[in-house]
């Protein structure tokens, strides 16, 4: 593990990775398939992308389905988005795609990383490829979108603007995927702030009115500043923050500016389009490796847009913007999903 200096964390270098690829630990011996034969026409490539809520939810599954639009109007591909929300469901829809000729199943979430990894080695012509996730075949690989690094950068504001000094964020789900965005987001406020409270919450789903009363008891135990990655849940931390005095939130992987007006600090936007585009010229192009690929702020795939309706001091814009750029150079390494250990060390050196 590096060193610990002021503002730095340690983790693995993820910025060398170009046009949002990366290494991984995957086997030595890891080969693509057999390349297939060209179709005949675009339209003869079937892809699907299962997704875990709505598409329309204005956050991370909307993204997915969004993605896949642009992929179907780019290249002319047959894209199919579908509902999943459970193992068995990602399993079952996946299993029908692949024995379908779809050529990729993609797998919103690392939740699909397991349920793919039991099925994939049954549907060699078929790629499979998860957001998330750590499970890596022959053809199955994650595509990790690193939005930690945003997170961290929320954090640095929330831990310099928080005038109780008490934090909070709601949680999805209990894996890394999820874990490492709220993880990313207290390290970046203790960064600033060590001494500050934080309490933390994980969902039984990612329900909006679960998240509701979840952080409208958060914000009565004194927290200021809230983060929630649910999904579909994360309308009722906005409908709670909206209807309290003196508490900011910010939105995580989509625009959130209007759900809560003048109370939205700052988006973290994942270009998810990148993630599926790459992948999908790789493996047309029979290029694509059983690696993990990254998707960072140094490969222009994570941003964060700050509301321009909230005041934000001037010592807090030159603290986030300093905080952006040495991520993106590699002087601050973020732990991702696979560096949780790391990331929990360096949370208790601030306890």
């Amino acid at each position: 593990m590096k060193k610990l200096i002021p503002l730095i964390l340690a983790g693995a270098m993820l910025l060398g990775a170009a046009a949002c690829g990366g290494g991984s630990s995957a086997p030595a011996n890891s080969k693509a398939p057999e390349a297939s034969a060209p179709a005949a026409q675009a339209s003869d490539v079937k892809i699907g992308i299962l997704i875990p809520g709505s598409p329309t939810d204005g956050g991370f599954s909307q993204q997915g389905a969004e993605a896949g639009k642009k992929l179907a109007s780019t290249y002319g591909y047959t894209v199919s988005t579908v509902e999943a929300g459970t193992a068995d469901t990602i399993k079952s829809e996946a299993e029908t795609m692949a024995a379908d000729g779809y050529k990729i199943v993609f797998g919103h979430g690392g939740q699909c990383s397991a349920p793919f990894a039991e099925i994939c080695e049954d549907y060699p012509d078929t790629w499979f490829v998860t957001f998330g996730g750590t499970e890596i075949r022959d053809n199955l690989f994650p595509v990790c979108m690193c939005a930690e690094e945003g997170t961290y950068i929320l954090g640095v504001a929330a831990g310099m603007m928080t005038k109780s000094n008490n934090i909070a964020y709601t949680l999805g789900g209990d894996y890394p995927a999820y874990t490492k965005t709220t993880m990313g987001f207290v390290l970046g406020a203790k960064s600033v702030n060590p001494s500050l409270k934080v309490q933390e919450a994980v969902l039984s789903s990612p329900d909006s009115n679960e998240c509701y009363e979840t952080t409208m008891n958060q914000i009565n135990s004194g927290a200021d500043f809230i983060l929630s990655n649910s999904n579909e849940g994360q309308a009722g931390a906005m409908k709670a923050v909206t209807e309290s005095d003196g508490v900011y939130t910010f939105g995580c992987l989509g625009n959130f500016f209007d759900m809560a007006p003048g109370k939205v600090l700052g988006n973290i936007i994942g270009d998810y389009s990148i993630g599926y585009d790459n992948a999908t010229k790789a493996i047309m192009d029979s290029t694509a490796k059983a690696e993990i690929m990254y998707l960072t702020i140094a490969n222009g795939c994570i941003t964060v847009d700050w509301n321009p309706d909230v005041e934000m001091p001037d010592d807090v814009k030159a603290a986030v913007e300093q905080t952006m750029e040495d991520i993106k150079s590699g002087k601050i390494d973020v732990p991702n999903e696979y560096e949780q250990d790391q990331a929990a060390e360096l949370l208790a050196s601030y306890k």
